[in-house]
């Protein structure tokens, strides 16, 4: 016997595996017609029957027809057909199946003419007999004919048919025209209630049992002779699987407690359930919360193959004692993922799922099946005909629970006496699945099926019916309009699904970053540490040598109290660095909290648009991500008020055509930055200007904020401290160092190589008179050519901040830049006692004769 089977795809393979492969033994010859699906069918079950057995054969690319054009009105009608099916009497309560048939709407229907015949009174009668007359009169498809006969089969098979529109109908009314024997080999348990009509004669029938039977004969009036109970052939295996391995080895595999049960809960498909995820968290948290036996039980979550997607990279690690495993679902197609599949289900306490039918294959292990009928999934259970079945054939196989205390209770119970529940599997199963015996084997009664309707021999030839020429001429026209109408609701949905993957694509980019951002905080945090323990070690033998200095002023002495907690910082505290800087800056992270007020952020988003126009986009660089990093995030960029600061102080050296010596790299230059805050602006500076050396001088507590800070950023960056026992050290090899950290005491003494440029960012107005003027005249002796300061203006209140400016005239010729006052505001500090006027400066030093 040949017998020609078509599949949708070679998913489908995997429910009659045993059938081709008893054919195969029984010396039949099956020529299997399937498109190949890799996503789903990544263990290749096809290929591998193909190897094993000669006389299975493959083709992978199902013919295409001659007429493309009456193949999809063909398609169109029935598919108008199967929409008007969910309007019947009874899927009135099948919201769910109702609005999937809405989504699939037909262009017959959906057109203006088609929508006022459904309202009149026996509109959706009168429209359904207007779409089967005309779906008899087309022509049966030349090409797929021609491939039928080259194959010379018995018997012609499909599965699963019943898809919307019925695509394989064709492959069923080219048999016909060739007299042969057809059938139906019905896929699944839900096929009859859940997806389409079978619209195309056939002789055979196959189902798993009489309730599918009855399906078969009411919902899609198919005599009832035609029809043949087999059992589920798809399951014929679990009733001889074995366990392969213990459960305390099991539990310790997939990484739960080996000393404690555990429940299973079993994922649906993405049609019953698209995001369960939140469901199971909810789930998880009632069990928890309202038993004490639950509390410690463990809960294995096992992903359905088909909508594992989520499940992949999803983190319940605050929920004790659950484990998502394999988090692909594992398809179980081959000896290995049955072999997993079957364990977690058998070493089991209990099952628990939506709607799926691996509820169905825990019965026949055995293990008592749970459910909670849930408000987000009524549609997919109790609006669903089959999931009726689930409750009520041969007294149900579902313990069903209306609210969390019901179902607590009756997992409790089960957890108690996990085989109480053996006897309600053991009678489901003998109705639904083995319905001829639990020791009767459904695959030989389906192939005994086939047999004996291809033994029966060839059939009258189907023939079109007698008035079919005359309508043609209307159905060729009606063609044409359905052509274009599909074309173009291909098109549009072919934009909306690259649309769709552009925002997937987009959503991975941004998953993926924000995982590289986490990974590379942590990383931080690590190193972070280390260079804290280094730089204390060195900051406790600066401070050591410094001599006593009451020259601190008391803006300084708040600064440095502020700091005393990062002379014994824990772990945690130094991975949140960063935001200590509010000590030296005054930038508080909480001014940046999520807020209903989004004025702030507004103002903030303003500035950067401002600075960004009278700047270089170039110049720009974003707060980092570490270290405890603030601020907010808009078009790409991460700033806040320091990131602004910086960048203007960056632009204004850039305006006077300074910045291009510093990013040339030879001869290499120095930078002095007065104080050196937490390192903001440094950072900033060397991220453009890599090869200079960056000097910093100031009060060495400082340094447990800048040096940890840049050494972190820069971990490749060379690092050199001031050394008082050997202070000339310090100034060897100057060129080779990237960033040198020395106490402002050095300042007198210091001697680099070279100066070229001195920076102040509000490190000199918290300074006294005299050391202002040393600084600022240091400079200048070491041969600074620019001095760069945002400083007290000599009308500020602030005596000591006043002396800043006139000092800077005594050397430099200064050049106040003006900024947008209220932008000025925002990128200049208030002091302690008060505002404070500020002005960005550019100072060039004079020549003094």
């Amino acid at each position: 016997m040949n017998v020609l089977f078509f599949m949708r795809s070679t998913v489908y393979v995997r429910n009659f595996e045993s059938t081709l492969r008893l054919l195969a033994e029984r010396g039949h010859r099956v020529h299997v017609v399937a498109e190949v699906h890799q996503v789903l069918d990544p263990a290749d079950i096809m290929g591998r029957l193909c190897r094993e057995y000669p006389q299975i054969t493959h083709t992978a690319v199902p013919p295409a027809p001659a007429s493309k054009r009456w193949s999809q009105l063909g398609i169109e009608f029935r598919r108008g057909i199967d929409y008007l099916r969910y309007r019947q009497r009874e899927f009135r309560d099948a919201p769910k199946l109702r609005w999937r048939a809405e989504l699939k709407t037909p262009t017959l229907i959906a057109s203006p003419l088609g929508r006022r015949l459904l309202r009149l009174p026996g509109g959706s009668s009168a429209l359904g007999r207007v779409f089967r007359w005309c779906d008899r009169a087309l022509p049966v498809d030349p090409a797929i004919t021609a491939f039928v006969r080259d194959q010379q089969p018995d018997i012609v098979l499909v599965t699963p048919l019943v898809e919307p529109g019925s695509p394989q109908a064709d492959y069923l009314r080219a048999a016909r025209a060739l007299g042969l024997p057809t059938g139906l080999c019905v896929y699944s348990w839900d096929n009859l209630t859940s997806k389409g009509l079978i619209q195309e004669a056939v002789d055979l029938v196959t189902v798993w049992n009489q309730t599918m039977k009855d399906e078969a004969v009411t919902l899609h009036r198919v005599p009832a002779a035609r029809v043949v109970v087999t059992g589920a052939a798809a399951y014929d295996h679990w009733f001889s699987w074995r366990s392969r391995t213990s459960r305390r080895a099991f539990c310790s595999r997939v990484g739960l407690s080996p000393d404690e049960p555990y429940l299973l809960y079993l994922c649906s498909s993405r049609f019953i359930a698209g995001n369960e995820m939140p469901f199971v968290r909810r789930w998880v948290k009632d069990l928890r919360a309202g038993s004490e036996a639950l509390r410690r039980v463990g809960v294995l979550v096992r992903p359905h193959p088909q909508n594992a997607e989520r499940w992949l990279t999803a983190d319940l690690g605050d929920l004790d004692r659950v484990v998502v495993w394999p988090r692909d679902g594992g398809n179980p197609v081959d000896e290995e993922s049955r072999g997993d599949y079957y364990d977690s289900i058998y070493h089991s306490a209990a099952v628990v799922g939506i709607n799926t039918s691996a509820l169905i294959e825990s019965a026949i292990v055995g293990r008592g099946v749970f459910t909670l009928l849930a408000p987000e999934f009524r549609g997919a259970q109790e609006g669903t005909l089959h999931f009726r079945y689930l409750r009520r054939v041969n007294g149900g196989l579902l313990h069903v629970a209306s609210d969390v205390a019901e179902h607590v209770h009756q997992l409790e119970a089960a957890l108690g006496d996990p085989q109480a529940a053996a006897g309600k599997c053991r009678r489901f199963v003998e109705a639904f699945v083995r319905p001829h015996g639990l020791d009767e084997a459904a695959t030989p009664r389906l192939v005994a099926a086939i047999e004996t309707t291809a033994a029966a021999g060839p059939r009258a030839p189907a023939r079109p019916p007698w008035w079919s020429a005359a309508v043609r001429p209307v159905l060729t026209r009606t063609a044409a309009a359905v052509e274009a109408a599909v074309q173009a609701s291909a098109r549009a949905n072919r934009e909306l699904r690259q649309a769709k993957e552009r925002d997937q694509e987009q959503r991975a980019a941004r998953k993926q970053a924000a995982a590289d951002e986490a990974a590379l905080v942590a990383t931080s945090a690590t190193q972070a540490f280390a260079h804290y323990l280094h730089v204390r070690d060195q900051v406790h033998r600066l401070h050591a040598a410094m001599p006593a200095d009451n020259g601190v002023t008391p803006a300084e002495q708040r600064v440095l109290a502020a700091l005393e907690p990062l002379w014994d910082a824990p772990p945690e505290a130094v991975a949140a660095l960063r935001r200590h800087a509010s000590a030296v800056s005054g930038i508080r992270p909480g001014d940046y909290a999520d807020s209903a007020d989004r004025t702030v952020k507004y103002r903030f988003e303003r500035d950067v648009r401002r600075l960004l126009f009278r700047g270089d986009t170039a110049l720009w660089v974003d707060e980092p991500v570490v270290l405890g990093a603030f601020g907010f995030t808009s078009n790409g960029r991460r700033y806040n008020e320091d990131t602004l600061r910086s960048f203007r102080v960056i632009s204004l050296l850039e305006d006077a055509a300074l910045l291009a010596e510093f990013r040339g790299g030879s001869p290499r230059r120095t930078v002095w930055e007065i104080g050196g805050g937490w390192g903001g602006f440094a950072h900033h500076f060397k991220a453009l200007c890599p090869d200079v050396t960056y000097l910093i001088t100031g009060r060495p507590q400082l340094f447990l904020l800048s040096a940890v800070y840049l050494m972190t950023l820069f971990p490749t960056a060379r690092v050199r401290f001031y050394d008082p026992g050997d202070p000339a050290a310090f100034w060897r090899d100057w060129h080779g160092v990237d960033f040198a950290f020395a106490p402002e005491c050095v300042v007198a003494a210091m001697r680099p190589p070279s100066l070229a440029l001195t920076i102040d960012l509000m490190t000199l107005e918290r300074m006294t008179a005299p050391r202002v003027s040393l600084h600022v005249q240091r400079a200048f002796d070491l041969g600074s050519r620019y001095f760069a300061s945002v400083c007290a203006t000599a009308s500020s209140d602030s005596e000591v901040a006043a002396a800043v400016e006139p000092e800077l005239e005594r050397f430099y010729w200064r050049h106040p830049v003006s900024a947008p006052e209220s932008l000025a505001r925002r990128l200049s500090l208030s002091a302690a006692d008060g505002p404070v006027d500020r002005t960005y400066f550019l100072g060039w030093k004079r020549l003094r004769l």
